[in-house]
């Protein structure tokens, strides 16, 4: 009997201090493992998750600027034809306040030019240079909204709305905030024709997406509009993380309604090397030749992730751009965008 017991409480004695010690650091390896494994899986995940917002970051910026410089020049379904009308290059800072500082007449034939652009080296329009970095270019867009509007319904006084004559009353168009000048005619010459709300629209860079509290706000770089639509000027913070843009422009010098070369300022009164054709003097005149843009967009992460500090960036300039020593990962997105409502028009005629 004290021989079992003996045996019994010899089973019982438990492990020694060195298997103790020797199994607690076998459990601490191991959890130090999972610890690194973890925080490697996270790290991934955010470096992937801020890949992932760069990369849809740019795409939907170029895919509003495409949207709306396609439509640019969209003035009704009415062109007036190549060298028939003056166009005009109106402050797109003007609101409806005075129709006339819109750049539209009717006699003689007057429109705003579809595209204007701001380079780098110009001044900015006063109602958004002060949301801008300093060496932003800009692109104003001016064109009226796809939606038609039947005239019976307007109720607004603000808003300026072109209307375009099928019934030959002597004039092409009216655009007016008043709803009795609305009056122009479908072909019967007896029902009232539509009319399309009129906007313009400034693409630009913001060093902020929120810019209050005075200088560069919250610092995060920002594709922004300013809008003038429904007779109110604002400006609304569209794609953060675009921190600069490059815009240049297809110049259509023989009317065939294709891009004959590529500028990155129409301005200018002698013709850059590119281009072959006629080279216009009047700013107005190049800007109506514009049937293409194409736009180059720096997009950085929304984070600091080790970005490469060595990496140049081709933005269509004469000189690269970086390298940046801040952590961002960056990347290039361009596209070329036709403008259909010039250059279509000059392959039909």
């Amino acid at each position: 009997m004290m021989a079992k017991r003996a045996r019994l409480l010899a089973k019982q004695q438990g492990m020694s201090l060195v298997e103790i010690m020797i199994s607690l650091g076998l459990g601490a390896f191991m959890l130090l493992g999972i610890i690194s494994l973890m925080a490697s899986v996270s790290s991934t995940r955010s470096a992937l998750a801020n890949t992932s917002d760069q990369i849809e970051n740019g795409r939907y910026a170029l895919q509003l600027l495409s949207e709306d410089i396609a439509l640019a020049g969209f003035y009704g379904m009415y062109h007036p034809g190549v060298g028939v009308a003056t166009y005009t290059l109106p402050d797109p800072c003007a609101n409806a306040t005075n129709i006339s500082d819109l750049g539209f007449a009717a006699s003689p034939l007057q429109m705003p030019v579809p595209l204007v652009g701001y380079p780098a080296t110009s001044t900015l329009p006063s109602c958004f240079a002060t949301e801008a970095v300093s060496d932003s270019e800009a692109l104003v867009v001016h064109r009226v909204e796809p939606t038609q509007i039947d005239v019976s319904t307007i109720t607004s006084t603000n808003i300026p709305y072109l209307q375009i004559a099928d019934c030959d009353a002597g004039l092409p168009f009216v655009l007016s905030t008043a709803k009795n000048d609305l009056n122009l005619q479908i072909k019967d010459c007896d029902t009232l024709a539509v009319a399309w709300p009129y906007v313009v629209r400034s693409y630009f860079i913001s060093p902020c997406e929120d810019c209050s509290g005075g200088g560069n706000g919250d610092g995060k770089p920002t594709l922004k509009m300013h809008e003038f639509s429904g007779g109110v000027l604002s400006t609304k913070a569209l794609v953060a993380g675009v921190e600069d843009i490059h815009f240049s422009y297809g110049m259509d010098l023989d009317l065939n309604g294709s891009p004959d070369c590529y500028v990155s300022d129409p301005r200018v009164d002698t013709a850059p090397t590119a281009c072959t054709g006629t080279w216009e003097v009047d700013d107005w005149k190049n800007w109506a030749n514009v049937v293409s843009v194409r736009v180059s967009l720096l997009v950085r992460g929304t984070t600091a992730s080790g970005g490469d500090a060595t990496k140049t960036y081709d933005m269509g300039r004469s000189s690269r751009s970086g390298p940046f020593s801040d952590g961002f990962k960056r990347q290039v997105y361009s596209s070329v965008i036709s403008v259909p409502n010039v250059g279509g028009v000059r392959e039909s005629e």
